[in-house]
């Protein structure tokens, strides 16, 4: 478990509020949180479709949140999704990347974590920065 600091823990439990807002049809309940430019945080949840690349994942609907709110750059992002899942809280290479490119700088961190019965299991949290979970993104 890594060390949770209280701006962390804000994260997490507006990302677990957000979760039951998922529209899962074959994955699991993911949600997100970030913390903007505007020291707001702003929610999100995956949302899947049917059709193959339709969906959007709960990282890049709570950053699109922020942008709708007039944020360009975000400081700290939380994800968690269900201890009984067979999902880990871990954005995929797209929002790696979604993440990188919204970044307010290259050590931004991302803080995960699993949840169970409403709450979030503190033992399962870990936190990494962009930089450690996208060595080498695409730049301009």
């Amino acid at each position: 478990m890594d060390e949770v600091t209280e701006t962390e823990e804000k994260l997490l439990k507006s990302a677990l509020e957000a979760i039951d807002n998922a529209y899962v049809l074959w994955g699991c309940k993911i949600g997100a949180a970030v913390l903007a430019e505007d020291d707001k945080i702003y929610v999100g949840c995956n949302v899947e479709s049917w059709v193959s690349g339709l969906g959007i994942c709960a990282e890049r609907c709570a950053i699109n949140h922020a942008v709708l709110h007039g944020n360009r750059k975000i400081k700290e992002i939380a994800i968690v999704t269900h201890a009984d899942s067979q999902c880990e809280p871990r954005p995929c290479g797209v929002c790696l990347q979604h993440i990188h490119d919204f970044a307010e700088n290259p050590k931004i961190k991302i803080v995960m974590a699993k949840t169970e019965k409403g709450r979030i299991l503190f033992e399962t949290v870990k936190v990494k920065t962009i930089e450690e979970l996208l060595p080498h993104p695409f730049r301009k």
